[in-house]
Order: structure tokens, then C-alpha cells, then sequence
């Protein structure tokens, strides 16, 4: 098998290729939150997602604010992440017996009964 790039041994990858894999804390994604709904609300979106600006500003305010190296590969990852979340989010919204905690901003469950019906479900 040929490898491109050298082989890490302690981590069990190849090293100088592909996307680098970042761990995101909640201050990284509030960070690149606060970003996308600022630009969001200045209508900078197109039809496949982001315009290249609003990606550079991400990159750039994730680095500010949090001291870490990051690329336009890492932000659409966790933007996929964040749709994926968005689906689930929608869909537990609109099943019975679940709703919005305005005071707390998080889901609310009505029973222990609802979780385990939604949870066996799927």
C-alpha cells in the first residue's frame, strides 16, 4: 500500500494529507455561531451554502477568540454537524409530546414515556 505523506505511528494515520480532525469545544462553536448568524442576518448566504467571505471571517473569529488553528474543511465539517443537529432538533420538535423550554433554550419532554417511546423508535 502506498502513503502519500508520512506515517504517524502514535496516532495510527497518515500525516500531511486530508482534512485535519479538530476537537470542537462550546466555545469554538459558539464562536462560529456568532459568526454565521451575523452574517445570516446581512443575507450572506447562496443557494449551496455560504459566500467565501463569511468563511473567512469564521475562520478568523474561531481563531481569535480561541487560540486555535483552524481551515474552511474544518468549518463546513462542523457545519454539516450543525445540519445534522437541525434535523434531529425539527424532528423531535415535531413529534408529540415534545416542545421548546423558552426560559432554559433547550428541548422539553413531557415523560419519561414520550423519551422511551422517541428513543425506541429510532
Amino acid at each position: 500500500m502506498m502513503f502519500k505523506g508520512k506515517w504517524d505511528m502514535e496516532k495510527g494515520k497518515k500525516s500531511g494529507s486530508g482534512r485535519g480532525y479538530i476537537s470542537w469545544n462550546d466555545d469554538m462553536d459558539k464562536a462560529l455561531l456568532d459568526t454565521f448568524v451575523e452574517y445570516y442576518n446581512k443575507g450572506d448566504r447562496c443557494q449551496n451554502g455560504w459566500k467565501y467571505h463569511v468563511y473567512t471571517a469564521a475562520i478568523k473569529n474561531v481563531r481569535e477568540k480561541c487560540n486555535v488553528e483552524i481551515t474552511k474543511d474544518n468549518i463546513m465539517s462542523r457545519n454539516k454537524t450543525f445540519d445534522k443537529h437541525h434535523t434531529i432538533i425539527n424532528g423531535m420538535l415535531e413529534t408529540s409530546g415534545f416542545g421548546w423550554d423558552w426560559n432554559k433554550n433547550k428541548i422539553s419532554v413531557d415523560s419519561d414515556s414520550v423519551w422511551e417511546a422517541y428513543v425506541a423508535f429510532e
